[in-house]
């Protein structure tokens, strides 16, 4: 049985779980993608640019996930353990290419190509520590839809500039990312305040980013400063 406390009331029903979980990522995106989708043509660019290292690497990433959902038979039935795997490939499909032509590495390298962009950054990227295998699960949740709205916002942005409709209307699969955390809410393999943390944690720090590319673009065209911990 769940543990409550540690679950949260919200676990009692299917759909109580769904509207916390959509409040949360509405509330804490909706700052970032209106940055993102008011910046200029250039701040874009610049944004792009820094985005392309960490959706390359998203594609590995999302795979040692899946393998970690998978690993948790013997922990969990098999049957569970098998519809986490499904699910969070079904969720990521844009990442891997299974279900489309494109991946975010390959739209993102198409969409910094259509103008030179100046700007380079070499920052570190977030995605090692996303995705760590030694992260709470929770914390994995939570920072991968948090990024996962990050370069889907970026690629919208960059879809109404190019003129490619198909990307307008995209959005993370909130069905099958609702029902992964569910099923590790109910065997105890993470919390809610977990996935709330890293979330919250990962959208401030992008939305900081963009803002301080931003402003060092209105500047002069200085590089932003670099952050003291880790970048996109």
């Amino acid at each position: 049985m769940p543990n409550t406390q540690l679950s949260g009331p919200f676990i009692l029903t299917k759909a109580r779980f769904y509207d916390k979980f959509v409040d949360l990522t509405h509330e804490q995106s909706q700052k970032f993608r209106t940055v993102v989708h008011s910046i200029n043509h250039d701040e874009l660019l610049a944004i792009t640019l820094r985005a392309l290292k960490g959706a390359q690497l998203r594609v590995s990433s999302i795979l040692s996930v899946a393998k970690r959902f998978a690993d948790l038979n013997g922990t969990v039935p098999f049957e569970v353990s098998a519809c986490l795997y499904k699910n969070f490939l079904k969720a990521t499909a844009r990442d891997t290419g299974i279900y489309t032509k494109i991946t975010f590495a390959e739209y993102l390298y198409y969409s910094i190509n259509y103008e030179q962009c100046k700007e380079t950054y070499n920052a570190e990227t977030l995605i090692p520590t996303i995705y760590s295998p030694t992260l709470p699960l929770g914390r994995v949740m939570g920072g991968h839809i948090a990024l996962e709205i990050v370069l889907l916002s970026i690629c919208q942005a960059n879809a109404r500039r190019l003129n490619e409709t198909e990307w307008l209307d995209t959005t993370p699969d909130m069905d099958c990312h609702a029902h992964i955390m569910h099923s590790l809410l109910r065997y105890q393999l993470l919390t809610f305040e977990d996935v709330q943390e890293e979330f919250e944690r990962i959208m401030l720090y992008v939305t900081g980013f963009v803002l301080d590319t931003v402003r060092a673009l209105s500047c002069g065209g200085e590089q932003p400063p670099a952050s003291p911990s880790q970048g996109v």
